[in-house]
């Protein structure tokens, strides 16, 4: 939610319970009314990535549109733990479009000291970050080469 896209929130909308980018369609979703970014979030290095969007009308829930579960404040998220991801992400590390359809994985935690090393991610996440994949890159929140 970075501020230049702030200044445009007419353009902003929400589609929820969609699996694929086709299925949208203009003028549809629910209007954003306001953007609240967490107020420590941090454009240098993304910490405290995360914003509420208010909408200008209430979702309606079904089997596919849902409330979020956050976590709580302290929870603890071991190494070796594993979780879901999803996103449109790339399906192969060679394609430079984004799939379609919305793509899910499981995948393994990895501790935070070995995310900071200088061979991953060199001292990038921040307390607050979680880092899951795998080394070898076959699957993750960007790319899911499994499905």
């Amino acid at each position: 939610m970075h501020s230049f896209r702030l200044a445009r929130l007419s353009s902003w909308r929400v589609h929820a319970g969609l699996v694929s980018h086709s299925a949208v369609r203009p003028h549809q979703g629910a209007l954003v009314e306001r953007i609240i970014p967490h107020p420590l979030y941090s454009a240098q290095n993304h910490d405290y990535d995360v914003a509420l969007l208010r909408l200008q009308t209430a979702l309606n829930f079904s089997d596919t549109v849902g409330a979020v579960c956050l976590p709580a404040k302290e929870q603890h998220f071991p190494k070796g733990s594993r979780c879901w991801v999803s996103g449109w992400g790339h399906t192969h590390p060679s394609h430079t479009y984004s799939s379609d359809m919305l793509q899910d994985t499981v995948v393994p935690l990895f501790s935070t000291q070995l995310c900071n090393s200088s061979c991953v991610y060199s001292g990038a996440l921040t307390p607050r970050m979680l880092c899951a994949g795998y080394l070898d890159g076959r699957a993750d929140a960007c790319q899911d080469s499994l499905l």
